[in-house]
């Protein structure tokens, strides 16, 4: 079929212009051409002969032969039809591509149809030209699809470490339980052991007196079976032993005592028996008032099961780069942040040669370097190459007396002031006064990779108002 419509083009095309013939003449030598193709080549030269054969020829013989043109125009509609590389509109095979509309044309268009007047150039110049274009737009799209494949990346490392997280957390949870499970199972178990403690010694106490009493039980029956008998006597044998029976009756023992305390201490065991434990429960209890969030914490750095010490190393961990996660500097901040009320904090910075503490704002960018200053959202103080300073802009030297070994951060929101102590002395090492943030976290900085950062933990007490 592909042959046969080849061959019927060939049959139908202009051995002039090669395309379908338009308005078809047939001169007298059978050869048949396009009709304005004839004029415009005769016009142009002195003597009309078929461009073929170069029979002698004329005007006269360019009529229009009308059964050919209505072969040529079912040609054209059918291949508009069936055809992809034939235009839509004329049925010509595709050559040209208008600049305006972006699409390709055929030689008709340029001169009739929706694209006359419009731009028009060659098919392989055009391909060209629309590759090196599409080459230069697919740049932005193919630097968009790294960073897709980066973003899928980070989301694929952020399940797996959420499935880590959910199983860690999950094992220090059921730690923590079993540890308050077995001081109250020991707690239990110590009550129970000294209430059958006391029962024991008590119910030994009762079962002493009550041999006591059978004794006592069994020497007055005696005695008073042994009166009776006599009185059962003869007169003479029994006035005989009258003298010493009666004196028996005045050995009247004294009225039984009962034993007082001997009943269990009942209300000892159950009174208020739930507060009492707590109460005792804070002797493995800790509270620390400023809880780490790994989740924002550098790669460089180790944390403690309890979220209360870091540790800079100098390996780094595989973690995802979620947004809250410092991606350069060795940081971190607390789990909390405060807007209101005052709040205090101790870190143990002993023996740790490069340090950051403080609090910073909401709003600071997790990602990059950062410039520690208030206006940039950090209000601190730091040690580094042995020399304190409060990160002010310029930094101001602090005046120390002797090594810091524990700094005491207090923070009042209500006041928007930050204070910094040696819980050693009584002055401020350093205060600001101008905490300008909806919410502020504690933060913490750390570059030395013997010595840790702790949070210390405060002191527990239970009081009854």
């Amino acid at each position: 079929m592909a042959t046969k419509q080849s061959h019927l083009e060939e049959d139908l095309s202009c051995p002039i212009c090669g395309s379908i013939f338009e308005k078809p003449v047939v001169l007298f030598c059978r050869h048949r051409f396009c009709k304005r193709c004839l004029e415009s080549l005769w016009n142009g030269v002195g003597s009309c002969e078929c461009p073929l054969c170069c029979q002698p020829s004329s005007m006269g013989e360019l009529v229009v032969n009308a059964t050919l043109e209505k072969t040529c125009e079912g040609f054209l509609k059918e291949r508009a039809k069936n055809d992809p590389m034939a235009c839509r509109e004329h049925g010509e095979r595709l050559s040209l591509f208008c600049l305006e509309d972006l699409e390709p044309t055929c030689g008709k268009c340029k001169s009739l149809g929706n694209h006359k007047g419009h731009r028009l150039y060659s098919l392989d110049e055009a391909s060209q030209d629309c590759k090196e274009e599409l080459k230069n737009a697919l740049k932005p799209l193919r630097e968009k699809l790294k960073l897709y494949q980066k973003a899928k990346l980070t989301c694929e490392q952020t399940t797996e470490h959420i499935k880590n997280q959910a199983d860690q957390t999950e094992r220090q949870i059921r730690a923590e339980f079993e540890t308050l499970h077995q001081f109250l199972r020991d707690e239990e178990a110590s009550r129970l052991s000294t209430l059958n403690q006391e029962k024991i010694q008590k119910s030994q106490i009762m079962k002493d007196k009550i041999e006591d009493l059978e004794n006592d039980i069994t020497s007055i029956t005696n005695t008073i079976r042994s009166i009776e008998q006599e009185m059962r006597s003869q007169d003479v044998p029994f006035l005989k032993n009258y003298k010493e029976t009666i004196k028996r009756t005045w050995r009247i023992p004294q009225d039984p005592d009962m034993v007082t305390g001997s009943l269990l201490d009942v209300a000892k065991y159950l009174g208020s028996l739930k507060f009492k434990v707590w109460e005792k429960m804070k002797d493995i209890i800790t509270y620390t008032p400023v809880i780490l969030d790994p989740n924002t914490a550098a790669n460089c750095f180790l944390l403690s099961e309890d979220l209360t010490t870091i540790q800079c190393c100098s390996q780094t961990y595989d973690l995802p780069d979620n947004p809250e996660r410092f991606d350069v500097g060795a940081e971190v901040l607390a789990s909390e942040g405060f807007s209101v009320g005052r709040h205090s904090w101790d870190i143990e910075v002993k023996n740790n040669t490069y340090w950051v503490i403080g609090v910073a704002s909401t709003s600071i960018n997790r990602k990059g370097k950062h410039v520690l200053t208030p206006a940039e959202g950090f209000w601190t103080i730091r040690l580094r190459n042995g020399e304190y300073k409060a990160c002010t802009a310029p930094w101001s030297p602090l005046t120390m007396n002797k090594e810091l070994h524990v700094v005491r951060v207090v923070l009042d929101m209500d006041r928007s002031k930050l204070a910094f102590y040696d819980p050693r002395e009584r002055t401020p090492l350093f205060a600001f006064t101008d905490i300008i943030t909806p919410r502020a976290f504690p933060y913490f900085c750390s570059a030395c990779k013997e010595h840790p950062l702790k949070v210390l933990p405060a002191k527990l007490s239970v009081s009854v108002d």
